[in-house]
């Protein structure tokens, strides 16, 4: 199959009244490049959805004043560095506290924060929750992949430590996860160091035999790093260390391949204005944007009663419109009932 369908996203937005909560605090870029991608993102889906923007209100107001959007003010941010406890009692009133607490409250259907990680998690479990049955929530992100595919990631460093039986969750979330988004079939691998059986640890190998022994899951065996964007594997398992691991080297490889296809294009920069044809420019910029980690950034935390969405700290403002766009297409694809039904 190509890659992922919308299915009928498209006319679930239109026809639901959706509200993201926008948390504009905590990332490396300004509050205003967060509030404009987020605007991008609404703007691409017609008058759907709402946003709710928590931050400096004085700030978000000069922005969306006179649209449907709306401003809570919330202007504390909480940092990497200050304490869960105080965060999680409510001393500590941040944007990104106040944004969870919108969305606990069923004020808003989804959050989508630039902020800490851990802080996000914690905060997600306290005021959220887990949905019935889970002990524990994981990060998937959707990547790039080759033949116009995409392909899922998971867990990206929520736990840095599993078992097998998580694995096996974690497999059902991902299928769930591929479902929601127009795909009919989702197959299934387990990241490991090699191809064979016996390879890897003992928690992988014992995953292996759940996910091959589960109906539910078409199951492809192991895949190694290197094979994971030229497989047709829709679902790639993986324990949070590791995967945090892994996101971060892909992240690291895409910034110097974009680099150095950078600096090819502009050593390159003449023979492009004097060529009779746009054809070959068009062509250099289709495969830069392949490299852009911009374009696919936004991750959920899986497992919750709502959904959360974890933007880069250094996504720009087309990083920020594509994880707001995660956040509308779970919820209009119903990601958490799907979740709940699957496991």
């Amino acid at each position: 199959m190509g890659a992922d369908s919308p299915g009928d996203s498209a006319e679930l937005i239109e026809q639901t009244a959706i509200r993201i909560a926008i948390d504009t605090l905590g990332g490396d870029s300004p509050p205003a490049t967060l509030i404009h991608g987020a605007l991008d993102a609404a703007d691409g889906v017609g008058d759907t959805p709402t946003l709710v923007f928590f931050g400096d209100q004085r700030v978000i107001e000069l922005i969306i004043r006179g649209s449907r959007h709306e401003s809570v003010h919330a202007p504390r941010c909480l940092a990497a560095e200050d304490a869960l406890r105080p965060a999680l009692r409510g001393d500590l009133d941040s944007s990104m506290r106040a944004a969870m607490g919108a969305v606990a409250a069923g004020d808003a259907d989804a959050l989508v924060s630039a902020g800490s990680t851990g802080a996000l998690v914690a905060l997600s479990r306290h005021l959220i929750g887990l949905l019935p049955g889970y002990r524990r929530a994981a990060i998937i992100k959707r990547f790039a992949a080759e033949n116009d595919r995409a392909f899922r990631m998971l867990d990206l460093g929520a736990n840095l430590h599993t078992d097998a039986a998580q694995l096996h969750r974690y497999a059902l979330m991902g299928v769930a996860a591929t479902h929601a988004a127009g795909r009919s079939r989702a197959n299934v691998s387990l990241l490991n160091i090699g191809s064979e059986l016996n390879k890897g640890p003992a928690v992988v190998r014992d995953a292996a035999r759940l996910l091959a022994d589960d109906p539910r899951i078409p199951y492809a065996g192991f895949i190694e790093p290197h094979r994971v964007f030229a497989s047709d594997v829709d679902v790639v398992v993986v324990e949070g260390f590791a995967g945090n691991i892994a996101l971060k080297t892909i992240e690291g490889a895409a910034r110097l391949a974009r680099h150095l296809l950078r600096r090819e294009m502009a050593s390159v920069g003449s023979e492009i204005a004097n060529a009779p044809s746009g054809d070959f420019a068009g062509r250099l910029d289709r495969l830069q944007d392949a490299y852009n980690p911009q374009r696919y950034n936004g991750a959920i935390l899986l497992g919750l009663r709502e959904i959360v969405v974890k933007s880069h700290g250094g996504a720009d403002q087309e990083g920020f419109a594509a994880a707001v766009g995660e956040a509308v297409e779970a919820v209009a694809g119903a990601l958490v009932a799907k979740v709940a039904a699957q496991t």
